[in-house]
């Protein structure tokens, strides 16, 4: 039995004892082996040697086209063929010489599963083969070839830029971006290298290593450099066979680029680096982005700067929180101010969403600190212990998201209103602490100190079993009675749903951190569409479960009003205008 395995799985060795690796599809690949074998050495020839424990089945197949100068490719059958379709490799050489082609040789034929290739494995092979059939006629034609580098060019500069190499000590393997690429005049930012063989370039106003400190990063040195970012025409092509190769192509492409003479030379020279700077200089082609270190002249006599192509990655706010695909919704989110009350299990997650949705500033009161019971649902954790939370999610928003600009207020909601004046007031208010005197406050003091902002109040129900927003918008006022369990909440709930704890007045209600996130998805998408302006008219909009998820988790509890959901329903979102809700109240 051993023996007939071995005919058909290739081997690996363990402890001196050869062992058969056994494919996990073991009857597709004798089903491709055999079609192989009828078609004889004049289709394809076996490789044994080529054959490893990933590599269940390597054939070299009958000559290639003429673009690839009499070079046979290779045939792959992985471990698990056919879930993982059949691998066409090629020499190295021919990376950047034809489209699709990785730095390993391997031709991305984008072949994909399908659910017959089990029963029909040779078919499954067959397609691959179609597919790079295919390919070698079509590479045939420059103008196609051009296209597709083209098309897929930043893949391609990133395949480039692998495999340079550069001496030591200007070694670069990345260059993390932070430009305004808003801006379509040539830009000058400050760089540094940072710890981990990468480098950051900077336009922002903050100096490279307050930034670098910000996103905590490691800083490699305390030499600082420089870059010049410039734009490409989206229509300008950019392919293999017109990449600048030297400093000297570079600068006429500036040039060109710029309309003036010696752009990058001059640029350059103008300047008198510190020994080893990391100098480079940065591309932007929508969204697409090239870059180079310039290494200085090793040789005295050597007037010309070399040029290394590097791995450029944005950081920028635009891209980090867009990729560039609605530029001015981010734009005028970035005008917006929201203050929210309370950063708890509502409110922090609520406050991250807004922050990563690119709502330009944001204020969070909230007078806690950190404790262990709030691990389980909160976005803070252990390092947090002991901690202001306002202040201590308000620095971990920070770092994590570039530009986002938060501010803590570790104080009550009502001190915060008693110095409102001093500040501009934001363009919406948001209550997440869930209190009725925050409520019944923020609805008295309103009109006179807070201007009319528009207020959006947001609290949960026990188990999550609904979640409510209310907005006060304009001239309309909640009223000093507070009818939230009247007229908004579902539920009323037995005072034992409440988990008392041993301290005055202690207790919280049962939730999970999937009911707070949920909840606080709801509420953000209203935030967004008043900040947008979609919505400017006073309302509550609430996210209901279905009646028997109620009484599963309480069977004392009594309705306010029927839950609206379907039976088979999981759950709904309900809108209704302002003066409906306070109908009777």
């Amino acid at each position: 039995m051993l023996q007939r395995l071995s005919a058909i799985a290739p081997t690996r060795w363990r402890k001196g004892v050869k062992v058969p690796t056994m494919p996990l599809f073991l009857a597709a690949i004798g089903m491709v082996t055999a079609w192989f074998d009828g078609l004889g050495p004049s289709a394809a020839t076996r490789c044994p040697d080529k054959e490893s424990e990933q590599r269940c089945r390597v054939w070299r197949l009958a000559e290639g086209a003429p673009v690839l100068n009499g070079a046979a490719p290779l045939l792959v059958l992985q471990h698990d063929f056919p879930l993982t379709p059949a691998r066409i490799e090629l020499d190295r050489k021919f990376c950047l010489q034809l489209p699709h082609i990785e730095v390993d040789g391997h031709f991305c034929h984008g072949v994909e599963f399908d659910s017959a290739d089990v029963a029909t494995p040779v078919a499954a092979v067959g397609r691959v083969l179609a597919r790079f059939s295919d390919f070698l006629d079509r590479c045939a034609d420059p103008g196609w070839v051009e296209a597709e580098f083209s098309r897929e060019r930043q893949d391609y500069w990133a395949r480039y830029a692998a495999g340079a190499k550069a001496p030591a000590s200007y070694r670069t393997v990345e260059l993390l971006l932070d430009a305004d690429v808003r801006i379509d005049e040539p830009q000058e930012a400050a760089a540094l290298s940072l710890g981990d063989g990468r480098a950051l370039a900077t336009t922002s106003t903050t100096e490279p290593e307050r930034v670098t400190k910000a996103r905590a990063w490691p800083l490699g040195g305390i030499i600082r450099g420089g870059a010049l970012v410039m734009k490409v025409p989206t229509a300008e092509r950019w392919t293999p066979s017109v990449w600048p190769r030297s400093f000297h192509e570079l600068d006429e492409l500036l040039s060109q680029l710029n309309g003036s003479e010696g752009k990058l030379r001059n640029w350059y020279q103008a300047r008198r680096w510190p020994n080893k700077a990391p100098v480079f200089v940065v591309l932007l082609q929508g969204p697409a982005v090239y870059g180079w270190r310039i290494v200085p002249p090793q040789v005295a006599r050597q007037v010309e700067p070399a040029l290394v192509p590097i791995d450029v990655t944005r950081v920028d706010r635009q891209w980090s929180l867009s990729r560039d695909h609605r530029a001015e919704g981010l734009a005028h989110l970035a005008t917006k101010k929201v203050v929210v009350l309370g950063c708890g299990s509502l409110g922090a997650p609520l406050i991250e969403l807004l922050a990563r949705a690119g709502v330009g500033t944001i204020e969070v009161v909230d007078p806690q600190t950190f404790e262990p019971e709030n691990i389980s649902r909160h976005v803070l954790g252990a390092p947090h212990i002991g901690l202001g939370k306002a202040a201590s999610l308000c620095a971990r928003l920070r770092q994590a998201i570039p530009g986002a600009q938060l501010e803590a207020f570790g104080e009550k909601t009502m001190q915060w209103c008693a110095k409102a004046d001093q500040r501009p007031l934001p363009d919406l208010i948001v209550d997440c602490t869930g209190e009725r005197s925050v409520r019944i406050g923020i609805s008295l003091l309103r009109k006179q100190v807070l201007k009319d902002t528009p207020v959006l109040m947001a609290w949960m129900e026990p188990f999550g079993a609904a979640a409510h927003a209310v907005l006060i918008y304009g001239g309309d006022a909640w009223p000093a009675s507070d009818p939230v369990d009247t007229a908004v909440n579902v539920a009323t709930w037995p005072d034992d749903v409440q988990v008392d704890l041993p301290g005055c007045g202690q207790g919280f209600h049962p939730y999970g951190v999937a009911d707070a996130w949920s909840a606080a998805g709801m509420v953000s998408e209203r935030v967004l569409k008043i900040l947008n302006g979609e919505q400017v008219s006073s309302g509550t909009w609430s996210m209901i479960r279905h009646e028997s998820y109620f009484r599963s988790k309480s069977p004392s509890v009594t309705f306010n009003r029927s839950p609206p959901v379907p039976v088979g329903v999981d759950s709904v979102i309900e809108h209704r205008p302002l003066a409906e809700v306070l109908q009777g109240a």
